[in-house]
């Protein structure tokens, strides 16, 4: 049995709403710490408006080569204070949002069962009602930690010997400067239409794929005195989650990181920064110069790291809940 989501079999478990905030925010802090540089590089990539001969990087390896070479090993984890304060903060508020619906949708069961309308047991619809919780919780996740990626953003786009910002601070109050609170929101559209269904995609994905394989990644614990995910289950099923949802959305994550930072001059070296009036224009203008291959630079790196970034949050999410629930079976004991 999962740890992600609400159930009528979890409810052994004894786990709080508490217990799923500090989870989601672990999960997200520790699997950041391990990706970052993965992250850096994708965003490196997918703000590079040249190609073949004129464009800096010529791929993922070439490019840690040069910015270790150029701007130091530290360089690649450039950013890490925001990227840190963005993932504990989605981690938070997606996870936690995400067993609030999860609930709130087992409450509506329960009810209509209630009134002979339904069935009280678990609904076999499971992989698209965490579709919709997770669609909601990545879009509330979204709201909270966007400032925190548009300042991530600028920071690892500037060149180390020509930097623009100084600190998360220094950014924050430069960006504040520049366009007032609707600065911290830039390319909020397309953040929303692509993180809202990856969410949904990848917790989706996570149930489906531990439905279709649960004798092979759940095991009886004799602790807890019910199935669990087995270590390799949520590794196994959250690396084919990241890799299924990111692969459905990717362009407009690309989309995103453009307007992040449309018209801005803090990448003097680095190649061209385009200015966009829109989500629309900025993807117009991407295949135009680029062609359709423009939506999606980065990918290598991007579906390395989703595959990674998913596999280790749901074995993390899953292994600290474990950790959490076992205090009230050995409280029992």
């Amino acid at each position: 049995m999962s740890l992600v989501g609400y159930s009528k079999k979890k409810q052994q478990s004894q786990l709080t709403a508490w217990d799923h905030t500090l989870a989601g925010g672990l999960s997200g802090g520790i699997g950041r710490l391990i990706l970052q540089p993965l992250d850096v590089a994708k965003i490196r990539m997918q703000l590079q408006v040249e190609a073949r001969q004129a464009r800096k990087y010529s791929g993922l390896f070439n490019l840690i080569l040069q910015m270790g070479r150029e701007e130091g090993v530290r360089s690649l984890w450039k950013g890490h204070v925001s990227a840190q304060l963005l993932s504990i903060s989605y981690g938070i508020s997606s996870f936690g949002a995400f067993e609030v619906f999860t609930k709130l949708s087992y409450q509506r069961r329960l009810q209509r069962a209630n009134s002979g309308k339904g069935k009280e047991g678990d609904s076999k619809y499971k992989p698209l009602e965490h579709f919709v919780c997770g669609s909601l919780g990545g879009c509330v996740g979204t709201l909270t930690s966007l400032p925190f990626d548009v300042i991530r953003t600028r920071m690892v786009a500037q060149p180390e010997g020509n930097k623009m910002y100084l600190s998360v601070r220094d950014a924050a109050a430069k960006l504040h400067a520049e366009g007032g609170f609707r600065a911290f929101y830039k390319g909020l559209v397309p953040t929303l239409a692509a993180i809202g269904p990856q969410t949904g995609l990848q917790f989706g994905f996570y149930t489906l794929f531990t439905q279709i394989l649960e004798s092979l990644v759940t095991a009886h614990d004799d602790l807890l005195k019910h199935e669990v995910m087995t270590s390799f289950g949520s590794l196994f099923c959250g690396a084919l989650a990241g890799l299924s949802s990111k692969l459905s959305v990717y362009p407009l994550d690309t989309i995103k990181k453009r307007l992040q930072i449309s018209g801005w001059q803090g990448r003097q070296g680095l190649g061209t920064t385009p200015s966009y009036s829109g989500t629309l224009h900025c993807a117009r203008d991407v295949v135009a110069r680029e062609g359709l291959h423009g939506l999606y630079k980065g990918m290598g790196p991007a579906l390395t790291k989703a595959a990674v970034a998913s596999s280790l949050n749901f074995w993390l999410y899953e292994h600290i809940c474990y950790l959490l629930a076992l205090r009230f079976s050995l409280d029992t004991s």
